[in-house]
């Protein structure tokens, strides 16, 4: 049974994970097993301090243990930083990393290239397994879609969409817009080159262009229906996804447990920090008019 610490309780995860791993407050269905929140440490927010305390009681009626973030740590198996701002994601993880253990980063991971690069870096020079992925990227719908496309054949293109209410302090598709970005990606992988983008007051629109000539568009809605769903153009037909979050949770959690237990990274590397520079791309593209920008415009690493 790996013994799991939470870092930063700003965000619902903090409960919603620990109760899942918990087995408490939740259906039999919802449960995972093989893991246990067991200590947690609320940590600061600039972006909404009010929450950690609303959710520190309820972590404590998990069976969770409070404690500072050194004790965390050193008490767990493995780190879970679940910060609701991306930008407080480097400081939570370094000393987690430092310490080697294995680290989870909660979405979005960073909202700069520099901060992605040295998270990742700290995992290399530490060999601290470093995982990140976002709930929806383990719905049940997109799970099915790798069996399906011995049907539909190769995948030349997708549209995600979802909700997208902004923060400043996650700006563009970095707050809830990350979720259709992250589906974007598992559908198409790697390989986005350049971005185009589009905001007004109801929704972002943000095209990139891939290394082989396909084109992904993430919708990031504010008005009007705001479920999530993807349509995805194949060889032989188009596939529209209804994409419910119903299991998003319970599925990224058996998947974070496995991850942990044999050393297997739920996205690789590259397409975290595609992700990153996609959407820091996007926000430059909107204050430029809409014109495309190179994602190599913000991490120079990725020309090489």
């Amino acid at each position: 049974m790996l013994r799991l610490g939470i870092l930063d309780f700003d965000s619902s995860h903090c409960v919603e994970f620990t109760r899942r791993l918990n087995g408490v407050g939740v259906s039999p269905g919802q449960f995972v097993g093989g893991a246990r929140v067991v200590l947690g440490a609320p940590g600061t927010s600039a972006m909404a301090p009010e929450r950690a305390a609303q959710f520190t009681p309820l972590m404590k009626e998990c069976g969770v243990e409070i404690a500072e973030q050194e004790a965390v740590i050193a008490g767990s198996d493995a780190v879970l930083v679940l910060s609701l701002c991306g930008g407080d994601h480097r400081a939570s993880a370094t000393p987690a990393l430092k310490a080697g253990k294995p680290t989870f980063v909660d979405k979005p991971f960073a909202l700069t290239a520099p901060d992605t690069r040295e998270i990742l870096r700290l995992a290399d020079e530490h060999q601290a397994l470093l995982q990140y992925a976002s709930g929806m990227r383990f719905c049940d719908e997109l799970l099915a879609v790798p069996a399906s496309l011995a049907r539909w054949g190769s995948v030349h293109g997708a549209v995600s969409y979802g909700p997208a209410k902004h923060h400043p302090m996650n700006p563009g598709l970095f707050h809830y817009g990350i979720h259709a970005v992250e589906v974007l990606f598992t559908i198409l992988g790697a390989g986005c080159e350049s971005v185009t983008a589009a905001s007004t007051e109801g929704a972002d629109v943000v095209t990139g262009t891939w290394k082989d000539g396909r084109l992904g568009t993430v919708r990031g809605i504010r008005r009007g229906c705001t479920a999530y769903g993807a349509v995805i153009c194949c060889e032989h037909g188009v596939v529209p996804l209804s994409l419910s979050a119903t299991n998003a949770y319970r599925n990224l959690l058996r998947a974070l447990v496995h991850g942990f237990e044999t050393g297997t990274p739920l996205v690789p590397k590259q397409v975290i920090v595609e992700e990153v520079a996609f959407v820091l791309a996007a926000l430059e593209s909107e204050r430029r008019g809409g014109a495309p920008v190179h994602l190599r415009e913000i991490d120079p690493a990725l020309a090489c």
